[in-house]
């Protein structure tokens, strides 16, 4: 029977930081009501930051904490927003069309199985190739373009809400998930596979689970992301913007960590909405955000939280232990 490192999910550090995001949550849920109604528009500008926080979630619960490394996870996302604008155009309304984006993802994730039997820098490289190949595939059964129906259109404050919704049941889904039997597994299998296979762990199962819920929370986003656009066509397939950047984020904020992927997408989001506002149209976003990457890498490797957390730790057990010197002094 196999023993467990409990140790690996949060406790009441986990608790603390999940008590801060949801309050964060819910002071963001106030936020639109507090607005005047000719400043509503700007709920706008926080769309893509829910679409940011959804992808990085669904990532490092695949590659974070599963150990998956899936550089291509911009066929879940481009899969959801394809399926989701096919079917609004169907006749379906638009959160059945949502949810069926990310079913459609979460099949995909089960084709994808198979896979688990390349190493995983091959998996990577395969993980690489499929949006190449799927590209040519949703063109022949799907389409080309893909718009948001007139009758489907959102008001700004409408899609606020339902961008806050899709980012609050993914952060808190999958740390109920790591929180869970499920979870502990997949914390020993990202530490250790090899020895957690010889420990009884269903290595086929936990990684097929985190695939499955992460290929699903990644088509929601990209179905989010078709009503916060407005308009696509198949070559997002090829656009690896959204299959390289949430794993940057995840690096940057502490992979496999509950905090990590909040505070990388936020940290980028950021970024992109200062060099959009004042550079508009250049590319100075991706140069900004590969040195924040350059600077973490060299200074702080394990990510932003991770290294805040031992940095407050040293500095609590500095002041105990000087409070216990002056006592017996």
């Amino acid at each position: 029977m196999m023993a467990l490192n409990f140790s690996v999910l949060p406790g009441k550090r986990g608790t603390i930081s999940s008590t801060i995001v949801l309050f964060g949550l819910l002071c963001a849920a106030v936020f639109p009501l507090v607005l005047r109604q000719t400043n509503q528009t700007s709920l706008l500008l926080f769309s893509i930051y829910f679409v940011w926080l959804t992808l990085a979630q669904s990532w490092n619960l695949m590659g974070g904490y599963a150990g998956l490394l899936n550089l291509g996870l911009v066929s879940f996302f481009a899969l959801g927003a394809t399926v989701s604008g096919a079917s609004m155009h169907a006749g379906l309304s638009l959160a059945p069309s949502i949810l069926l984006g990310g079913l459609a993802g979460a099949l995909f994730a089960v084709a994808l199985i198979p896979t688990f039997r390349l190493r995983s820098d091959y998996f990577a490289i395969a993980t690489l190739v499929i949006p190449v190949l799927m590209k040519p595939l949703v063109e022949f059964f799907i389409g080309t373009d893909f718009l948001v129906p007139s009758a489907d259109i959102t008001s700004a404050i409408d899609q606020y809400y339902i961008g806050l919704v899709i980012t609050g049941f993914s952060i808190f889904g999958i740390y109920l998930l790591m929180r869970s039997k499920v979870g502990y597994a997949l914390k020993a299998i990202g530490e250790d596979e090899l020895a957690s296979s010889s420990l009884g762990v269903n290595i086929l199962l936990f990684k097929s689970i985190a695939l499955v819920v992460g290929g699903f929370v990644a088509s929601i986003a990209g179905s989010y992301f078709l009503e916060y656009i407005g308009s696509i066509n198949s070559t997002i397939f090829l656009n690896l913007t959204y299959s390289l950047f949430p794993i940057f984020m995840v690096i940057i904020g502490g992979i496999g960590t509950f905090e990590g992927p909040i505070l990388g997408a936020l940290i980028f989001s950021v970024v992109n909405y200062s060099t959009e506002n004042y550079f508009s149209g250049s590319t100075y976003d991706v140069l900004l955000f590969s040195v924040v990457i350059m600077i973490v890498a060299v200074l702080i490797p394990r990510g932003i939280a991770p290294s805040a957390l031992a940095l407050t730790k040293r500095i609590t057990s500095r002041h105990s232990t000087k409070a216990v010197i002056s006592q017996t002094a």
